[in-house]
């Protein structure tokens, strides 16, 4: 296992980079106030792990989407590449899944809304006030779906004062962004607000076949706030619209479409493919919310969140990955979703504290998987063995298609509080009641070609998947069912307060994971015994100390954790030998994950700014019988038990300094800032191997370690106009984040960026 000197030095990436401008940074930390609980708490009273960034250091460390703010927390990792596929890891734990059926395990939520799966979550940052990311399961107060985390985006809200903001930046590889923020008051109590952001990036990765460059970014964020603030009613109205339209990324091929050869012979160099089709991607994503928070008198008060919202995704996969025209592969999918809850909250500053909440939700996924067989199937035919190769003029366009629908419906009660039980010593306690009902409708139709017009070969057949019998010249494979499921999830914490800046903590929490339906390829067998899998669970214990030292100049925090989980459900890509795959969902293994996070923000002196985190995870599978696929040195089948999880590394690091020298001639300050992470090495599959099949000299299925370092600098004056040159990931540092495979065997690469820079522009008109 490799280590850094950083994981023995000052610590550190920080909750209390919140703080709000670069000017009320100087001096003494402000108190950093989050809703991880519901209720609004100091950061040092919340007995959990939480990593906040504010919208100031959102602005100075240059993140534009989720995906980019998880590279400054530590345990916490968005993966990269499609969109539409985005899995979200927290303490080693998350879900990588194309699958309707399959829910996530870390809840993303927009102002307390649930935004739901994959395609909705690697959102752009527009107009955000902070980003609390709670590790660690939340199933208490957010309910299912969290048992690895969740992360809160709180939007500013409108207020009373007139405010309009522009920012504009321009980058290498033809990157722009322009954003607008417009907030205006209507009366004394009726005041809006508008954002808006557009951005684009060109590919990086050219595809010699077709000439396009792939990764590109270009997608475009619209949000609109209607707030009344009464005496006794402050009510909200929002809308939000995401489209993304954009050549994707799924990877660089880095054999043949076999996986046999090393090169890939069509594009044998670096950062360049080889595929016949482009990857296609496109995204809507929008939702509306009224959140109504009500005085009922004796200082209790109600507040209500009810919200619709729709994501809609699209994307054409070359799923040889070669020059090939052997298939490719449509995905279209459809989320709606509605949700109602009911907050009750008791006085504040009582002994007694609680919140007590009602939760209604109801989802209805739809998806379609599109192969289409290429004009090449001889060679194809040739590979897997079957004598077809003379008659592959007749599979071309040829197609296997699957179809479903997943309706969900859940209800839960909870309530969470705190109870004094002296002046330094609280009780924290809460509990969640969940049931939960899922019904499918889901069906597998493919052609059938005839030889000689006389013998019938199914499509179905040749890849392995299940078929039922031939209708109407197809073969139809209909499946229905419908499950319930219920959860019984509470939580229980001890904090006590060592002195008036610094608390200690023990907690012990627990959530669950919904069960569902594998609505994919799914091989005959698999298909005969049912489509379903269980409810996933976990039970947590976390012991932290929070607080303020050095007259206010530093904020601290340390977790340790060891989260225990059961019939844990594994979405795995099966190898299963002679370029064929298998996709399974299953209640599979027990995984036990553990470690630490420790963060830090100092303030050595007035205008200097140091802040760093790091965190440790131990994340393996303690028990898992029959897990390795035809790629494990041990066989197919082989046990796991031990094994690490994939794309968990067990050491993850991040440091950032700023400096800020007053310009009195500008009325302004020069700003200087350097941000680095670190990430250790990891496994990139189950079987935890680093080559692709026994004996073979291809690398495959580890991602070493990797640092990337970021900076700024430039002139502000806080709340009138900036001007910024930006650079990311400075050195240049090629590095990889995952080395997946593909259907047919493919070994893919997926790189981090290169070095980006450019300059950015904003101004305030107030």
């Amino acid at each position: 296992m490799q280590r850094h000197p950083l994981t023995l030095s000052l610590g550190l990436l920080t909750a209390s980079m919140v703080a709000g401008s670069a000017f009320a940074q100087q001096g003494p930390l402000e108190e950093v106030i989050v809703t991880a609980q519901k209720r609004s708490e100091s950061l040092e009273d919340v007995p959990i792990s939480i990593a906040v960034m504010g919208s100031e250091a959102m602005n100075k460390t240059g993140v534009r989407q989720m995906r980019e703010l998880a590279e400054f927390v530590p345990n916490v990792s968005f993966t990269s590449g499609s969109d539409s596929n985005t899995a979200v890891r927290v303490r080693g734990v998350g879900a990588n899944t194309r699958n309707i059926g399959f829910d996530t395990r870390v809840g993303l939520y927009l102002d307390g809304v649930y935004l739901g799966q994959s395609p909705a979550q690697n959102m752009d940052i527009v107009d955000l006030e902070r980003v609390e990311i709670a590790r660690g399961p939340q199933g208490t107060l957010f309910g299912k779906n969290t048992v690895a985390g969740a992360i809160n985006l709180i939007t500013h809200k409108p207020d009373q004062e007139f405010l309009t903001e522009v920012r504009g930046e321009y980058g290498n590889l033809d990157s722009h962004r322009v954003s607008a923020i417009v907030n205006v008051p209507l009366t004394d109590t009726i005041a809006t607000r508008f954002s808006v952001s557009d951005n684009h990036r060109d590919g990086f990765v050219k595809d010699i076949t077709t000439g396009t460059d792939f990764n590109e970014r270009d997608g475009t964020t619209y949000r609109g706030q209607v707030r009344y603030a009464g005496d006794r009613v402050d009510f909200n109205l929002a809308a939000d619209y995401l489209e993304s339209e954009r050549v994707s990324y799924m990877g660089e091929a880095v054999t043949d479409w076999s996986g046999s050869i090393s090169p890939d012979p069509f594009a044998p160099r670096e950062d360049e493919i080889s595929n016949n089709v482009d990857n296609y991607e496109k995204r809507e994503v929008w939702g509306i919310s009224a959140t109504a928070d009500i005085d009922l008198g004796s200082d209790y008060s109600l507040r209500s969140i009810t919200a619709y919202r729709e994501t809609e995704s699209a994307r054409i996969s070359d799923s040889d990955h070669s020059a090939n025209d052997l298939i490719k592969v449509d995905y279209p999918d459809q989320y709606e979703q509605w949700s109602q809850e009911l907050q009750l909250f008791s006085p504040s500053g009582e002994r007694l504290q609680y919140v007590a909440g009602l939760y209604l939700y109801d989802q209805t996924g739809s998806t379609q998987r599109v192969p289409s067989l290429g004009s090449d199937m001889d060679i194809l035919f040739d590979a897997l063995g079957v004598p077809l190769a003379p008659f592959s003029d007749l599979f071309t366009g040829a197609a296997l298609n699957t179809a479903g629908t997943v309706d969900t419906e859940s209800w839960a009660v909870f309530i969470n509080g705190t109870y004094e039980l002296s002046d330094r010593l609280t009780l924290g306690f809460g509990a969640r009641y969940t049931e939960e009902e899922k019904t499918v409708d889901y069906s597998m139709i493919g052609d059938v070609v005839y030889l000689g017009g006389v013998f019938p070969v199914t499509i179905a057949q040749i890849f392995g998947v299940a078929e039922g019998p031939i209708v109407d010249g197809r073969t139809t494979a209909l499946y229905e069912d419908k499950q319930s499921y219920d959860d019984f999830s509470p939580t229980l914490s001890l904090t006590y307060a060592i002195t008036e800046e610094v608390n200690v903590y023990a907690k012990y929490s627990s959530a669950f994971k919904s069960g569902g339906f594998n609505v994919d390829f799914v091989p005959q067998a698999v298909f005969d015994s049912g489509l379903d899998f269980d409810t996933e669970t976990v039970d947590a214990y976390e012991l932290g100390l929070k607080g303020t030292a050095l007259d206010g100049n530093l904020r601290f925090a340390l977790a340790a954790f060891q989260m225990n989980f059961d019939d844990y459900q594994l979405n795995q890509f099966v190898d299963l030998g002679n370029n064929l795959s298998a996709i399974t969902i299953r209640n599979a293994a027990e995984v036990e994950s553990r470690g630490f996070e420790a963060e830090a923000t100092w303030y050595p002196s007035p205008n200097l700014m140091l802040m760093g985190s790091v965190g440790y995870n131990d994340a393996e599978f303690s028990d898992f019988p029959g897990g390795a696929t035809s790629r494990n040195p041990e066989g197919l089948g082989a046990d796991l038990s031990g094994n690490k999880l994939p794309l968990a590394p067990e050491w993850s690091t991040a440091f950032a300094a700023q400096y800020n020298v007053p310009v009195d001639a500008l009325n302004a300050e020069l700003v200087t800032r350097l941000d680095w992470t670190w990430n250790d090495g990891t496994y990139t599959s189950e079987d935890n191997i680093k080559v692709a099949n026994p004996g073979s000299s291809i690398p495959y299925g580890y991602a070493d370690s990797y640092s990337v370092l970021n900076g700024r600098i430039g002139l502000e004056a806080m709340g009138h106009w900036s001007v910024y040159l930006w650079g990311r990931n400075l050195l240049d540092e090629e590095y990889l984040v995952d080395t997946p495979s593909d259907f047919f065997g493919t070994v893919l690469e997926f790189k981090g960026d290169p070095r980006t820079y450019g300059i950015e522009v904003a101004y305030t008109f107030d």
